[in-house]
């Protein structure tokens, strides 16, 4: 079996789904647990899911393809919980500024998937890039899904804006030059600035 691409996935056999579920669970257990990516070793990762070495490389071409996958599977519950979340009440703006301060309070939580995301975006591995485009695509979906009345051009444009504001912040924080407070009051400058001309 050849190393398997985001498109390849619906392809594969049940029990072979389940083998490269079991990995990237396994990965992700060692990221949330508080490993830095840097240290995370490929070899505990086939240790932990119960794997020979040969056999996790069969479905993950490198470690940034493996975490890759590992950064789309931790994204999963985002939109569901942000939709929950919604009211009828809200307006666009309310349903952004929520979801942006839930994304942050997240990294919050886990820093460690913020720090693996920056050096994944980098990456030169053509799987990775094809996963970690998902993984940005589930972001900029459930971000513009709070946006409802407005054209979908201009929801991409708000969604880019405040996306950008976000990660770049993000960095900072993550860097050591930006306490997480500094970034939820960017954000909600951001959005101000945004929505004022808007009203």
């Amino acid at each position: 079996m050849t190393s398997t691409a985001v498109a390849d996935l619906d392809a594969l056999p049940a029990h072979q789904q389940r083998r490269r579920d079991q990995i990237v669970r396994a990965a992700l257990d060692l990221l949330e647990e508080g490993t830095e990516y840097e240290r995370v070793q490929i070899r505990d990762v086939a240790v932990r899911a119960g794997v020979a070495l040969g056999t996790l490389y069969r479905y993950f071409t490198s470690k940034e393809h493996l975490y890759a996958a590992v950064l789309l599977e931790w994204s999963k519950t985002f939109q569901p919980r942000s939709e929950r979340e919604d009211t009828h009440a809200d307006c666009d703006e309310a349903r952004l500024r929520r979801r942006l301060h839930r994304a942050i309070r997240s990294f919050e939580r886990h820093p460690q998937f913020f720090r693996a995301e920056i050096q994944l975006e980098s990456s030169n591995d053509e799987n990775a890039k094809r996963l970690f485009l998902a993984f940005a695509d589930r972001h900029q979906g459930a971000m513009t899904a709070a946006l409802r009345d407005v054209a979908p051009d201009e929801a991409a444009a708000i969604v880019e804006t405040t996306s950008s504001v976000m990660a770049t912040r993000l960095r900072a924080w993550a860097l050591g030059r930006a306490s997480i407070r500094d970034v939820h009051a960017a954000v909600d400058r951001a959005v101000d600035v945004i929505f004022s001309t808007r009203r």
